[in-house]
């Protein structure tokens, strides 16, 4: 049996001893809250010794996968109701005295996307269950997550494993809460390396081929030494495809960030292969708050190399070498509400590109976001269209 599954079964059954909370937090949030220590906790709390200290913007303040997205932990599902919505119906109960030991998360998207040339189209996006048992409360847990993916030609979701990637299954076991907020984990989810981006269409994500659909068995290691933040990941290639087409190897992401301005830098780094490509990624990226308005930046360069000749039949299609950068001016002044324009380049293999979108996100009251983006791009093609999504989920 592979050492993955050993150590997978192997904390499970230690954990047989009878909280998933989630949104799509981004850079833009983050940096809005560097000097707001009441969106992660009751304020008025004294200094915490330093060993125990977990202030980041790193999105494993907020999330369940310190990868970003999916649940929340209990300090995200804090600022969910607290702070992000424009409307708070009750006050959540402090993350420090969370001792809940099993929690449930729901989410599901529907999009409506008006296409070039006018056409519409609305279906159901993506719906997301997931469950965490916290065994040990504050330093062990174990999360199950079931992932399902619409299509354009459907009204509803349907479960189809064969011939296609509709369906995505992720789990996690994850020791939390050492010292200075270090964490360990083994898991099959999305592949660690960068920030998440605002929305899974930016081309920062889809030409790195890390948009939903992106799957590993990996064991990795994290921490927040106070405000610094760092991740290192060992990928074992997606279960999903065929042996010899799994990228394998090892990923970092790192940073820190100050309360003055909410200034934050971070990098990251990414190498990987299979029998017939390498794959090698390096970012930088960084971001302030000056009033209301939040300014974020952050640049990628990748390279794709064929090892050995082709395969006959590649079913993985890879996006070609590529330099893209995103840059985006945020304002965030009205809570519950956060408007913008992110720019985009892109070249790949000489040929350039840009994309601007206009977007507006909305969160009235907890529970429920609304999210308009308005996308302008020339490439191979060139097209304008609008994507609208409605966001709804329920935690438990």
């Amino acid at each position: 049996m592979p050492l993955f599954r050993i150590t997978m079964l192997g904390l499970m059954f230690l954990c047989l001893i009878p909280s998933y909370h989630r949104m799509e937090a981004t850079p833009l949030l983050a940096l809005r809250e560097a000097q707001n220590c009441g969106g992660c906790h009751n304020p008025g709390r004294s200094q915490r010794p330093y060993f125990e200290r977990r202030c980041t913007l790193d999105c494993q303040g907020c999330h369940a996968d310190p990868t970003g997205g999916g649940a929340r932990n209990q300090w995200g599902y804090y600022y969910s109701i607290d702070q992000l919505p424009s409307y708070r119906p009750y006050k959540p109960i402090d993350p420090m005295k969370d001792e809940s030991r099993f929690d449930l998360h729901v989410d599901g998207r529907t999009l409506n996307w008006v296409k070039p040339g006018g056409e519409r189209v609305t279906f159901p996006m993506s719906l997301e269950t997931s469950v965490r048992v916290r065994p040990l409360i504050r330093y062990l847990s174990l999360s199950y997550s079931a992932v399902m993916m619409g299509r354009m030609d459907e009204s509803i979701f349907r479960v189809d494993r064969e011939g296609s990637r509709r369906f995505r299954e992720r789990y996690a076991a994850m020791v939390d809460n050492l010292p200075l907020n270090v964490y360990v984990r083994a898991y099959r989810g999305t592949p660690m390396y960068g920030l998440k981006r605002p929305n899974h269409t930016l081309w920062i994500r889809e030409r790195l081929g890390l948009d939903q659909f992106a799957t590993t068995d990996a064991y990795e290691i994290g921490g927040t030494p106070n405000v610094p933040f760092f991740r290192v990941s060992r990928m074992m290639g997606d279960p999903y495809v065929e042996a010899p087409y799994r990228q394998k190897g090892t990923s970092y992401h790192a940073g820190m960030r100050g309360v003055s301005f909410g200034w934050h830098v971070n990098s990251s780094g990414w190498s990987t292969r299979s029998d017939f490509h390498k794959i090698d990624m390096t970012a930088f990226g960084g971001g302030a708050t000056f009033l209301n308005f939040t300014l974020y930046g952050e640049r990628n360069w990748r390279h794709v190399q064929a090892i050995g000749g082709m395969a006959p039949d590649v079913p993985l299609y890879l996006h070609p070498s590529s330099s893209i950068g995103e840059y985006t001016l945020a304002y965030q002044g009205l809570r519950g509400l956060t408007l913008g324009v992110i720019k985009e380049e892109l070249d790949t293999m000489g040929l350039k590109g840009k994309r601007d979108n206009l977007f507006i996100d909305l969160h009235p009251i907890p529970w429920l976001q609304f999210e308009v983006w308005r996308r302008k791009e020339t490439l191979a093609r060139t097209a304008t269209d609008t994507l609208g999504i409605i966001h709804f989920y329920a935690d438990f």
